[in-house]
């Protein structure tokens, strides 16, 4: 890469970090926010429920009140017959409001019925909801404001401790930079002396230090794309040449037609060495790894022990046994979002499966 092409994939890596940690705020403040408004709802509707039973208490109390005395504007009088009246002076509630039923001295079957009107008490119940209304608006406002403290609070530690991780494999990627290119030089010089099959398994293993080497880069370093002509077949046939070098007691069946594409073929080459060394570092003893390639996709397949979560497959840092950093997929998933195709995981009757679908000679990269 040149100066310039080093310094906007540095700008791309800051405004990557950027988006990721505002993602990771949101999604924060969300939980909090959510979860404190939830519960304050709830708090302000048992509230609302127990003012508007106060409030009819009150109307109760004033029913009564008017039955002594007959003075006030917001009731009306009912003359009603009933057979046995038997629920004097208890609160009721008809399509026609709020009342009670008083007896008349000297009159059996009548009683007069003192009544709230039902528009009155619609307007109480109105106001009761404009007041709470008024206090959970403000309150809305303070948790927002705690729900945004509360996340920039809580990914803190999470973002330092990722920011570590990423100057950790940083570190080390530099580091190993000096003892592969040693390991290289040296490996050449016996091949002059020593041209046999020992040393070329030396140089496969060589290969994949490089290749767990790119794997501790950060993902956006492969964000300037470039777009050129990549023979699918002649690439995935060299890197199952470097890896069943590797590993002989795995048996490779390969169906691959001729397949070309206008990509990156560094990221090309990138996602089929963390495929297919998947497929041979997580086999099983004397297994098998099947390649298919056609116009449109790739299919990766290899013997494999029952896998725990397939959705947590292509997920950093996650791993269904102790080889390897969990870090291989991952890379995979972020360059074929880079590239626009898509990937798909599947485990079945003792066979682990990955599915790639690009673009062909049409697309398979992103401007």
């Amino acid at each position: 890469l040149s100066t310039d092409e080093i310094k906007l994939a540095k700008k791309v890596e800051t405004y990557a970090g950027f988006w990721a940690a505002k993602e990771a705020i949101i999604k924060a403040f969300l939980i909090f926010f959510m979860t404190i408004e939830l519960l304050v709802s709830v708090i302000f509707i048992l509230l609302i429920r127990i003012e508007i039973d106060h409030q009819k208490h009150n109307i109760f109390l004033e029913l009564v009140n008017y039955s002594y005395t007959f003075k006030g504007e917001n009731y009306k009088l009912e003359l009603v017959e009933v057979e046995k009246p038997n629920h004097f002076y208890q609160l009721m509630e008809d399509e026609s409001g709020l009342y009670i039923i008083i007896p008349i001295p000297g009159v059996e079957k009548d009683v007069l019925k003192i009544i709230y009107p039902k528009e009155k008490f619609q307007e109480d119940v109105k106001e009761i909801f404009y007041d709470y209304g008024v206090y959970f608006i403000g309150f809305t406002l303070v948790n927002l404001t705690l729900s945004f403290g509360l996340a920039l609070y809580a990914i803190t530690p999470l973002r330092k401790a990722v920011e570590l991780i990423s100057d950790v494999a940083r570190d080390i990627a530099h580091d190993m930079n000096t003892p592969i290119t040693s390991l290289i030089i040296n490996l050449k010089l016996l091949k002059k002396k020593y041209n046999d099959e020992s040393i070329e398994r030396m140089e496969m293993a060589v290969n994949q230090l490089i290749y767990l080497k790119k794997n501790l880069n950060p993902l956006t370093e492969e964000a300037l794309l470039k777009q050129e002509e990549v023979n699918l077949k002649k690439l995935v046939t060299e890197v199952l040449k470097d890896f069943s070098g590797v590993y002989p007691d795995i048996e490779v069946v390969t169906d691959l037609q001729d397949v070309k594409i206008f990509a990156d073929k560094r990221v090309v080459r990138r996602i089929l060495d963390n495929v297919i060394s998947n497929a041979f570092k997580h086999n099983v003893k004397n297994g098998k790894v099947k390649v298919f390639l056609r116009e449109g996709e790739l299919i990766v397949e290899n013997t494999s022990k029952p896998v725990r979560d397939i959705n947590k497959i292509f997920e950093r840092f996650y791993r269904e046994s102790q080889r390897g950093m969990g870090l291989g997929l991952a890379v995979v998933k972020k360059l074929i979002h880079e590239l626009g195709w898509k990937v798909k995981a599947e485990y079945k009757d003792g066979m682990f499966r990955i599915k790639i679908v690009f673009h062909g000679r049409k697309g398979g990269y992103r401007n």
